[in-house]
């Protein structure tokens, strides 16, 4: 997610100017006028001055006027400069992280893996009141604890993948020959002993490997058992995602245009560019912020993402994310998506 490009230096003035109006702009959800500025917030000019500076923040592109009469606007570029100034200053407010780590003590030991991440996307989504994303732990990322095989019918075998996260990986799979359950017991017994703590990618790469072994060619316990763990290793789905709040989210002033809000409802419904956006914040180590335009989702240009990934050790696992506009409080956000992810990472640690 884009952290935005070069930006001409500000003075302390405008600065300081424009962070009040950004501010401003947020607790309100209304143009801000000079005036405002220089009855509100104490930055040593009076509101001639503001006028001035705000007409030159305009000028740098930090500002705009929707009309004549109006106050003005902060843009997603001065959104991107308050985000920057802001992210290093997070800390998670005592009621939101005693809200977190009340709702988390009441999931240790769940092992039901879809249960935390739904109740995850709900918690998130109360606590911040916008759209909460939570997408699930990717099966290829997670070590593996067990393999089964259960007969199901005749040349059906039901082959279960259990992870140590909580996930299951379930793949019917017709065989050629019908198994004995005994049959199947050795098989999964045999993948046990060497795929325990491997990832499901690194198991579908040893088990190819076996393959091309001479092994597998002339012993045939070996290689139905490996065809059969291949046929769930080589079946990678899509993360479940999971949406809360959306009905929050439309309580925020900017909803009262119904454009916006068909916007944020077809953004919410596409979960492949959703899952497609929460994958690229795995790649960082703590919170990122997408602002608007910066955005590959046309959908969400009028909205701003905030996610952040959580993992087992240093594996990560997935990420979880708020959507809301532009407009929101970002100090209180970021803190509030870092700390839930370090949250459900314990969670899932344990």
């Amino acid at each position: 997610m884009a952290n935005g490009s070069e930006k001409p230096e500000l003075s302390p003035r405008s600065e300081a100017l424009l962070l009040a109006t950004i501010d401003e702009f947020i607790a309100t959800a209304e143009p801000v006028g000079s005036n405002q500025i220089a009855s509100r917030y104490s930055i040593g000019v009076r509101a001639a001055m503001v006028r001035n500076l705000m007409a030159e923040l305009e000028e740098l592109g930090y500002l705009h006027q929707p009309h004549a009469s109006a106050g003005r606007v902060p843009t997603d570029k001065a959104f991107r400069h308050y985000v920057d100034r802001v992210m290093p200053q997070r800390r998670i407010g005592f009621e939101d992280r005693t809200q977190i780590e009340l709702h988390y003590s009441g999931q240790s030991g769940n092992t039901d893996i879809g249960a935390v991440m739904r109740e995850t996307s709900r918690l998130l989504a109360v606590l911040s009141g916008q759209a909460a994303l939570v997408m699930a732990p990717r099966l290829e990322a997670i070590s593996l604890e067990r393999v089964s095989f259960v007969r199901l019918r005749e040349r059906g075998v039901l082959a279960i993948f259990a992870a140590t996260a909580g996930a299951v990986h379930n793949q019917l799979v017709e065989t050629e020959r019908d198994y004995q359950q005994s049959e199947l017991d050795r098989m999964a017994g045999y993948l046990n002993d060497s795929l325990h703590g491997r990832t499901l990618v690194e198991a579908r790469s040893w088990i190819e490997a076996r393959l091309r072994e001479d092994r597998a060619r002339y012993d045939r316990f070996v290689r139905e058992a490996l065809v059969l763990g291949s046929a769930v290793a080589g079946r990678l789905e899509e993360s479940e995602l999971y949406v809360g709040g959306s009905a929050q989210a439309f309580e925020q002033p900017e909803f009262m245009d119904r454009n916006k809000m068909r916007e944020l409802l077809r953004a919410l419904e596409d979960k492949t560019a959703l899952l497609d956006l929460l994958e690229r914040s795995l790649k960082e180590s703590g919170p990122t912020v997408s602002i608007g335009t910066e955005n590959f989702d046309s959908h969400l240009a009028d909205f701003s993402v905030i996610a952040s990934p959580y993992q087992s050790g240093s594996t990560p696992l997935g990420s979880l994310a708020v959507v809301g506009p532009v407009r929101m409080d970002y100090q209180r956000m970021i803190a509030l998506v870092d700390y839930t992810a370090r949250a459900l990472s314990r969670v899932l640690d344990h």
